[in-house]
């Protein structure tokens, strides 16, 4: 038995920031190493076809039973520091393509858990034993939500699901995660504004939920960026999760709009994505088409690629197999990627590997269900993210940025990410 030998293990459920029950795991090892894992939930309209399902297909209650009588008892005994054979086994008990008997959700607190309670034994940071011996660290960028939409949204508000800014050229990760705070706070001024309806209201993620359509919102988001890049002397740009799947209707193969009341092929899809990408600088686009679509994600990659991300991420699902793919496609320029899509930590793991092979910028992601659990912070450190996206404001939000704030002042040798937009 080493310091590191799982002991015991216990769960419960918990609700998460939108009150939806979820799972939650601690691990304590034979040396005093506690590690405790909660399971982030996407929203129905923005879950992906092809991630793994959250839970067993009877639900939360059935992959308790599985956790409680087959893998607690053959996880006792294991070595924590050993994750890829925590997760061999996961894989093992479960026994489908994509954890379609236990659950993401269910594989992914465990090893997750796991892993904390190794490095907690260890007495080293969690990003420190998942990142063994790679040199180079950096602190991911923070991708922050301003204002929401689709399905994250309540009422009238606009089509897509995120519009999002990044801070560029800040001289700390602290400083970052301000300027998007001011951001956020100066848009909810503008809102108040223009539109003496609003009352405040915020979205699943905490952006502002607001009566506009996607082009009033950029607009009204580079008003509030242009201020407060002026006021603290940094590069604000924006960016786009369309979370497109929703958008697109097979029967009429069109992508609709309800709120702009539209209605666009692929081809003007394309198109109009382009336009939107020259009309306001955009960074990122994530997600502009559905996620069987290939060609037109290479498209838009060709047309924008070189000064704008194309972001990959229900097409993708953090998938090895669906990451190839795209990369020999050419269909993005950065991928999202979610553990709980793929299951364990490894194997995210393995899918930024792959990414980052493959030339693409890898962006660790929340969902839009959270709970307070960091570990997407030291996930984000580990894979050498260029973004972490997870919101800008709420404590389940904050929880993670804050977590990159205590790594940044505890290590001064992991600086935030120098990443200045493609091509530059």
């Amino acid at each position: 038995m080493t310091e590191t030998t799982i002991q015991k293990i216990c769960y419960r459920t918990i609700y998460d920031s939108r009150g939806v029950e979820t799972l939650e795991v601690d691990i304590c090892t034979a040396g005093g190493g506690f590690g405790r894992a909660a399971a982030p939930f996407g929203a129905p309209g923005s879950r992906g076809e092809f991630e793994a399902p959250a839970y067993a297909a009877g639900g939360l209650a059935v992959s308790m039973e599985i956790l409680s009588r087959e893998i607690i008892p053959r996880l006792t005994g294991m070595d924590a520091r050993d994750l890829g054979a925590v997760d061999a086994l996961l894989r093992e008990i479960d026994d489908t393509a994509n954890f379609e008997r236990i659950g993401g959700n269910t594989s992914t607190v465990v090893s997750t858990a796991a892993a904390k309670a190794a490095a907690d034994a260890l007495k080293t940071p969690l990003f420190r034993l998942l990142a063994g011996e790679k040199t180079g660290l950096h602190l991911p960028l923070p991708l922050g939500n301003i204002i929401g939409g689709g399905a994250h949204s309540l009422g009238p508000a606009p089509d897509m699901q995120e519009h999002l800014v990044v801070a560029l050229g800040c001289p700390s990760l602290k400083k970052a995660v301000a300027v998007n705070l001011a951001v956020h706070e100066e848009v909810g001024r503008l809102l108040e504004k223009k539109d003496p309806s609003f009352a405040g209201g915020t979205d699943d993620e905490n952006a502002w939920t607001a009566n506009l359509d996607d082009v009033q919102a950029l607009e009204v988001i580079a008003a509030a960026a242009a201020a407060v890049a002026d006021r603290e002397g940094v590069e604000i740009r924006m960016g786009l999760d369309l979370a497109a799947d929703r958008l697109w209707k097979a029967e009429k193969k069109k992508y609709v709009y309800a709120r702009e009341g539209r209605e666009r092929t692929t081809a003007e899809q394309i198109d109009y994505l382009t336009g939107l990408v020259d009309r306001f600088r955009l960074l990122y686009v994530e997600d502009g088409f559905h996620s069987n679509d290939y060609g037109a994600f290479a498209e838009l990659n060709r047309r924008c690629g070189d000064r704008c991300l194309v972001c990959a991420d229900d097409i993708y699902a953090s998938n090895p197999e669906r990451t190839q793919t795209g990369i020999r496609k050419k269909s993005a320029g950065a991928m999202i990627v979610k553990p709980n899509q793929v299951g364990t930590i490894s194997g995210a793991g393995e899918t930024a590997r792959i990414a980052g092979t493959g030339g693409l910028k890898v962006i660790v992601s929340h969902r839009s269900g959270e709970t307070i659990d960091d570990s997407i912070a030291h996930l984000a450190v580990a894979w050498g993210a260029t973004m972490l996206k997870t919101g800008v404001k709420g404590g389940e939000r904050l929880a993670k940025l804050n977590e990159l704030i205590r790594i940044e002042a505890a290590n001064a040798a992991v600086p935030i990410c120098p990443w200045k937009g493609p091509g530059r």
